[in-house]
């Protein structure tokens, strides 16, 4: 995810996630409760989300949605990195903002959080997700 987006990252302990359905929960964090978005799901890479006390939360910040707490299985790093844009180099991707090669040659996608988010609230999969 863009850096700019982020506010902070958590571990969330139990207490502070409320279940609201098999795929839906929500995040207390300092009083407000925001919405978990398994970014696995969302991008449908599993199809129910993970414990969000076993991951890592990216609290983070969306022009159209306001807060969010997007839910990974773990963050390896950030790096500053030159963005090339997925849609002008290969399609269009739900989900995703673009993309750029990491040192070693992996290719590394850039999330579109405002997507992820907006999709989210509306209640709609993104195209690629299949089940929550």
């Amino acid at each position: 995810a863009p850096l700019t987006g982020i506010i902070e990252t958590l571990r969330p302990k139990a207490a502070e996630v409320r279940g609201l359905g098999p795929c839906s929960a929500v995040l207390a964090v300092r009083g407000a409760y925001v919405p978990l978005i398994d970014i696995g799901v969302a991008l449908g890479q599993r199809l129910y989300p993970i414990d969000p006390t076993q991951g890592v939360v990216l609290l983070v910040e969306s022009e159209v949605g306001g807060r969010a707490a997007l839910v990974a299985d773990e963050i390896q790093g950030q790096r500053q990195v030159v963005i090339k844009s997925l849609e002008a180099n290969f399609q269009r991707v739900a989900g995703i903002a673009a993309a750029t090669i990491l040192g070693d040659g992996r290719v590394a996608l850039i999330l579109d959080i405002e997507t992820i988010i907006e999709k989210h609230e509306q209640r709609e999969p993104l195209p690629l997700a299949k089940a929550c």
